[in-house]
């Protein structure tokens, strides 16, 4: 059994970044692999049977030169720790970010980031922290599954998604590695313009901009920020509520008659949730909820202070 540390913040990055001067194979369209800055580099083809493109591999990233850039995808936690369930710091991403740009042949910190994932990871049963969510932005969660069994819950929205799984059954399944105590991982993965919207106002577009603390910071508190958004069970004693607060909490617990509701009746939907929201903002989360918010709070501070 392997024992883990819950602490993590942000992991999975794809970025870009245009080649100064691009391998004579690439403008030749070579239809063989060549060697290119200490990488074999691999034509894709496409259906004119000429290659599309020429991919490379470096640890666990994928290299891609595709139309004069250079694509990078994948873990940079993986690629530093050879992990990505266990600690990864402000001060390991700097680290991280510093090889990367010691070993891939393109100035990493001026490369565009096109998608970027923000997790954390603690230690709770992730069903019984899943079991209370019902709805984020009022859409349902989709179900992940992995050899039959759900293993997590996943909010597609149009920029981006939330999940939250089950570390240890995913790396049991992926690495064969069994960890050692139930472990829950939250996470946000989304396109560039997600985080630089009105709302979220992180401001990363470069590499460089991850490793700048301010906004390190922003991307954690974005990420509990989300978390607190997804609207759960709350403590709610239902000997106390009247016939229609029951049915109301019936109605905006189950997906299906609400969106019914919302299509055919507008107005009542509108009325009833006002009253909905009015009442579960008076309510308090669930206990097992409360230590689930301190947990992720405690181990994103750990990931911005250290």
């Amino acid at each position: 059994m392997l024992l883990i540390s819950d602490k993590t913040l942000f992991d999975t990055i794809r970025i870009k970044n245009k080649l100064v001067k691009v391998p004579k194979e690439v403008q030749r369209l070579t239809k063989t692999p060549f060697n290119w800055k200490g990488f074999e580099w691999v034509p894709i083809f496409g259906n004119n049977n000429f290659p599309r493109c020429y991919t490379s591999k470096q640890k666990n990233l994928q290299l891609k030169i595709e139309n004069n850039y250079l694509y990078v995808t994948n873990s940079l936690q993986k690629f530093y720790k050879g992990n990505n369930y266990t600690s990864f710091t402000y001060q390991e991403v700097l680290k991280a970010v510093y090889l990367l740009n010691k070993t891939l042949p393109i100035d990493i910190y001026t490369a565009d980031i096109i998608k970027l994932s923000v997790g954390v990871i603690i230690n709770k049963n992730p069903k019984l922290i899943l079991d209370e969510w019902i709805s984020y932005a009022t859409k349902p969660y989709a179900p992940m599954m992995r050899k039959n069994k759900i293993y997590g819950s996943k909010f597609h929205l149009t920029d981006y998604y939330l999940k939250g799984y089950d570390k240890k059954f995913e790396v049991k399944n992926h690495n064969q590695i069994n960890l050692d105590r139930d472990t829950f991982r939250f996470e946000i993965e989304g396109k560039t313009k997600y985080f630089n919207n009105k709302t979220n106002k992180v401001n990363v577009y470069k590499v460089n901009d991850l490793i700048e603390y301010s906004k390190f910071k922003k991307l954690g508190n974005l990420l509990l920020v989300k978390y607190l958004e997804i609207e759960k069970l709350p403590k709610l004693d239902l000997s106390k509520c009247s016939l229609k607060e029951k049915r109301m909490i019936a109605s905006f617990t189950n997906y299906n008659i609400l969106e019914s509701i919302k299509k055919q009746h507008p107005e009542t939907y509108k009325k009833d949730r006002k009253s909905y929201n009015k009442m579960m903002n008076n309510l308090n989360n669930s206990a097992f909820q409360n230590q689930v918010i301190n947990q992720l709070k405690d181990q994103i501070n750990y990931s911005m202070n250290n």
